[in-house]
């Protein structure tokens, strides 16, 4: 399954609040850790705390992962403190040990591990106590949703699967040089990518510093801890020079026939397996753009399932993840530029914007960055359970009341309020 993707705009992160008019481009802003909170789409995932089905108890042996990425292995629990609320609780105490905490902060923790079940740690806001959610019982009502729609929850890649995986794009580099007897490769590796390229050597290390960043965004959006591989054993990227090579290694290796237009594709599989190519051109920026955009689609394919986000949610997340990791580039400018008065003239986001499974119109780009950003900034916390409903298999509508608790009308109508183009609609 490949679903390469070109682009040519991006998102705008505004920081305030929204202005009623679209003037000079404000300063761009990534996102910040926010506490991971219930939301209604989590509720029935919920794990029992007290009485006999109590999950955790004294005496039980559990692995602990924190919110920072260091992990606990073999920590014998002491006491649970309970909260006021049911299946609450504020504090977890371990017996002592030589190189293990005793006490842990549940603010601290991302995951708990006892035996074969593995449990979320999310706040309650309105109590500020915390809850296990049961990820074992969501993963397999998960399962059975995407199998209805011929998706599947990833699982945690075997040492086969991940040397399958290196072995492939190795001998892919193997070929790309060999085709390319003229030009001079170098391949640069980091703790997540593999960097083929021709480009001059000078300059690798910016664009390898780009997709760590872009990375580390989306790993604080989404809430996982740093030193996570969502890989499949890495992401490697063929960046090319010359479009000529570019386009004969799309065809030749890949199967695919680039449009004209095209500067950059990412290329997925049911494996698992990510692949970015792009062609360098003659816009350093622009190239940094693509790059990190398309590399994004990756990211997101590997997050939770095979499942499929809608194009304009696909689209504007790369989008924004690209103008916080580029922000010299002014093409998001320019896309929401284009896109203003077609909003204000039709009083629409244009035909089925919305629930098009295929490409969306090029113009209809700055909508879904503005839009995508419009979610974040109403609440970040809010987006990743939207996303993580999605991939889970849950419509998009509904994902979005189970989590935003509005209707699509009602976004769109609050969307257009907020950029000055009140009665908006989908």
């Amino acid at each position: 399954m490949r679903l390469p993707r070109c682009i040519g705009l991006m998102v705008v992160v505004w920081t305030g609040a929204w202005s009623l008019g679209w003037g000079a481009p404000p300063r761009v802003t990534g996102v910040k850790p926010v506490p991971r909170a219930i939301l209604k789409l989590d509720w029935e995932y919920v794990a029992p705390l007290t009485g006999d089905a109590a999950v955790i108890h004294k005496g039980v042996v559990v692995d602990v992962t924190l919110l920072n990425g260091k992990r606990y292995a073999g920590l014998e629990v002491a006491d649970i403190q309970p909260a006021k609320g049911e299946h609450t609780f504020r504090g977890l105490s371990f017996v002592p040990a030589k190189d293990k905490p005793s006490r842990l902060q549940p603010s601290a923790l991302y995951q708990i591990r006892v035996a074969e079940r593995v449990f979320d740690v999310v706040v309650e806001p309105s109590t500020k106590a915390y809850l296990l959610l049961d990820l074992t019982k969501r993963s397999e009502r998960a399962e059975a949703r995407l199998t209805a729609r011929g998706h599947r929850v990833w699982s945690e890649p075997t040492p086969a699967e991940t040397a399958a995986a290196l072995q492939r794009f190795e001998e892919l580099y193997a070929r790309a040089q060999a085709a390319f007897p003229n030009s001079k490769f170098s391949r640069t590796e980091t703790r997540y990518f593999l960097f083929y390229t021709d480009l001059p050597a000078q300059q690798v290390s910016g664009y390898i510093a780009n997709l760590d960043a872009m990375y580390d965004q989306l790993c604080t959006l989404f809430g996982i801890p740093p030193g996570t591989n969502i890989w499949v054993g890495k992401c490697p990227i063929f960046a090319f020079l010359e479009r000529s090579a570019f386009v004969r290694f799309e065809a030749e290796f890949l199967q695919h026939q680039p449009a004209e237009d095209v500067a950059g594709l990412n290329h997925q599989d049911s494996r698992g397996h990510v692949i970015t190519t792009c062609v360098r051109g003659s816009d350093p920026v622009f190239f940094a753009v693509v790059l990190v955009h398309e590399t994004a689609h990756g990211f997101v394919h590997r997050l939770r399932s095979t499942g499929r986000m809608p194009p304009w949610m696909n689209e504007g997340l790369a989008d924004w993840v690209a103008q916080v990791v580029v922000p010299q580039s002014d093409h998001v400018a320019n896309r929401l530029a284009e896109a203003l008065p077609r909003l204000r003239g039709t009083g629409s986001l244009g035909g089925d914007f919305l629930d098009d499974e295929g490409r969306i119109e090029r113009w209809q780009y700055g909508v879904a960055a503005s839009l995508t950003q419009f979610l974040l900034t109403t609440d970040a916390n809010a987006y990743r359970g939207l996303i993580t409903g999605i991939k889970e298999g849950h419509p998009w509508r509904e994902a979005l009341e189970l989590t935003y608790g509005v209707t699509a009308e009602e976004l769109v109508a609050a969307y257009g309020r907020a950029i000055g183009i009140p009665g908006l609609r989908p």
